[in-house]
């Protein structure tokens, strides 16, 4: 089994936790917290991130894929125990060829360090930033890009919340983000992913440091979704 670890940064209420639960849980979110909250999966390790919505310690969930590339669903969108997470963990793994484990990592300044940890000491295969549709790439977004610059981690970006986003803003934001991937402290040429056959090409890209691929979805519509997981 190939076991891939993707750290998941990004700006706070960018939708990190949301998208960890929707990806792993194969249930879309209510707009509401649904997927990352203890009654939809429980994304979160303590109630009080549940209460406030904010990640203050590193979280994990896996996903895991079939000899047929299929992802492997057990049914845990009401699971609110550590007991109950980690038999479906159990049941996901025996049924699985490849794993991918993501590590929610903290958005807010307060936890920054809590973040660093994360990133240098699970020394993850991939990071994952998350942005939000309607924030565009805010201040911890750059300093999270700049710490997985500096470990040479490779990244892709997520934009998230596109169905809340008025069009102008998200038109605006996305070329925000073109100018910080072409820029000369990145150099990598952005790539929005659309299509399926062009997933082959931002996986290379990755590995090559030459590409970083933007998915651009919804977690409450599922929007551009499937793109993301078919991509793992």
């Amino acid at each position: 089994m190939k076991d891939v670890t993707v750290a998941v940064i990004g700006n706070v209420d960018s939708g990190k936790s949301t998208l960890v639960g929707v990806l792993t849980k194969g249930g879309l979110d209510d707009g509401r917290g649904l997927a990352r909250a203890k009654a939809g999966g429980r994304v979160f390790n303590f109630s009080h991130e549940a209460a406030n919505g904010r990640t203050s310690s590193i979280a994990q969930e896996i996903m895991g894929f079939n000899s047929g590339g299929d992802q492997v669903l057990i049914e845990r969108m009401a699971n609110t125990t550590a007991n109950s997470r980690n038999t479906t963990w159990q049941q996901v793994m025996e049924k699985s060829e490849r794993l991918v484990t993501f590590s929610d990592l903290c958005g807010h300044e307060k936890y920054l360090k809590t973040t660093i940890f994360g990133l240098v000491g699970q020394c993850p295969d991939y990071t994952m930033i998350i942005v939000n549709a309607n924030a565009g790439f805010q201040r911890m977004s750059r300093e999270h890009l700049g710490i997985a610059l500096a470990l040479r981690i490779p990244f892709f970006i997520v934009v998230t919340k596109i169905d809340i986003a008025p069009q102008n803003v998200y038109e605006e934001n996305l070329m925000q983000l073109h100018k910080i991937v072409r820029s000369n402290a990145v150099k990598r040429q952005p790539l929005v992913v659309k299509e399926p056959e062009e997933l082959e090409g931002a996986a290379r890209g990755i590995y090559q440091k030459e590409v970083c691929p933007i998915f651009c979805i919804s977690s409450v519509t599922g929007e551009g979704g499937e793109r993301g997981t078919e991509l793992m």
